[in-house]
């Protein structure tokens, strides 16, 4: 599915998924490149911008509407309140984390905007934070093609890769645990 859609619309799927959580659809862009369909130069760009740019945008959704939003939910007030705490006690490592964290990435921006972070603050954290996860995920998906290929000729090679797979997933295991962990104890706590 997103290989068809990336493959007909190229730079334009690329800029939508990485507003979203795209995860999938820019690793399978970063694939395609090594197959000639697309640049990893325009790649990482397109997904750093759209990435950037809306998070930017619900950053400000946040700042304007969100506490209002936010308020508007009595039964919620408490855990609102320690998410709150806890963003002013770890807003640089939350905004500069955040869109590594699958299933929280796009409702983050508006509650760090809820929380009254400086939009200067925000911005020159999100700003690098965007360009590493264009590079990362994007980067991902072309060096694992290339990998795939090199593996496919030399067969004996697989286990290396099936190992570095094995450490990455357990590594991603570890720190998903962690984020998860956090969240857990600040929304636990009374």
């Amino acid at each position: 599915m997103f290989e068809d859609f990336i493959i007909n619309y190229g730079y334009y799927a690329v800029f939508l998924f990485a507003c979203i959580e795209g995860e999938v659809a820019l690793l399978t862009a970063g694939f395609l490149c090594t197959r000639g369909l697309l640049s990893i130069k325009m790649v990482i760009l397109v997904a750093f911008l759209g990435t950037m740019l809306f998070e930017q945008c619900m950053f400000f959704v946040g700042r304007v509407y969100g506490y209002r939003l936010l308020n508007n939910k009595p039964a919620l007030r408490a855990k609102i309140q320690k998410v709150m705490d806890f963003l002013h006690k770890y807003d640089t490592a939350f905004i500069f984390s955040f869109r590594f964290v699958y299933g929280i990435r796009n409702i983050s921006p508006i509650i760090i905007g809820a929380a009254r972070i400086p939009p200067l603050k925000f911005s020159l954290l999100n700003i690098p934070a965007a360009l590493i996860w264009s590079v990362t995920v994007g980067g991902a998906g072309y060096l694992f093609a290339n990998v795939l290929d090199a593996v496919m000729l030399k067969v004996e090679y697989l286990q290396y890769v099936a190992l570095l797979v094995l450490l990455i997933a357990f590594a991603c295991f570890r720190y998903r645990r962690q984020i998860h962990t956090a969240w857990k104890r600040v929304l636990s706590k009374k």
